[in-house]
């Protein structure tokens, strides 16, 4: 696998994300309950980073019939991930090393989550369509990010290269091409503009 710039960023960040993330990454539990999990999904979270998000969802499925894959292309963020699933005792859970626009899993899934990931993505787009080859036909995608802080005033231009410096492109058409991919897309903007969450169906 290739070693780009977005990976040498984590290698870095894998130590100090669970402690720094908390105070940025808003709206994973509004993304989460959009899923409308069953104690029986499986779920595909695409760019799991070290975890954050695996106990909202676990919470949500049975662990005996409910299924959780992480894939991300980071294996510092991957070890991460690893401490905090072996320590939980979480035998349902599956961790990936991989591109999120190249993942053949060899299975569909019930749903899949982008949290604060697919802005990250270089090929955003190949990976809308790779997550969508991965959804059931009635399975649901549920993307989360930041947005455009449209609403922000002049300190919109300044969170939007504060993100750049840390490879997050905030201004590319997102929805609209979960609306091309899906033929759906219900979005919502919250907080002016600092989160926008994207729910869409398979059909």
């Amino acid at each position: 696998m290739t070693d780009t710039a977005v990976q040498r960023f984590y290698r870095f960040h894998a130590y100090v994300y669970d402690a720094t993330r908390w105070t940025i990454l808003h709206g994973r539990r509004r993304a989460i309950d959009a899923l409308q999990l069953k104690p029986e999904s499986s779920v595909l979270e695409v760019g799991c980073g070290t975890g954050l998000n695996f106990r909202l969802l676990l919470d949500r499925l049975d662990p005996a019939r409910g299924s959780l894959t992480g894939l991300d292309f980071s294996q510092e963020m991957l070890q991460k991930a690893d401490v905090r699933v072996k320590r939980a005792g979480w035998a349902n859970v599956r961790l990936v090393q991989g591109d999120a626009t190249t993942m053949q899993l060899g299975r569909t899934f019930d749903a899949v989550l982008f949290a604060y990931s697919l802005t990250m993505i270089p090929d955003w787009q190949g990976a809308l369509r790779a997550a969508h080859a991965h959804l059931k036909p009635g399975g649901k995608l549920v993307v989360l990010d930041f947005g455009r802080f449209e609403n922000w005033g002049p300190l919109a231009p300044v969170m939007r290269a504060w993100l750049r410096s840390s490879h997050v492109v905030t201004l590319q058409p997102y929805a609209d091409e979960i609306e091309r991919i899906f033929g759906n897309c219900r979005r919502t903007s919250c907080r002016g503009g600092y989160y926008f969450l994207c729910e869409a169906d398979r059909t």
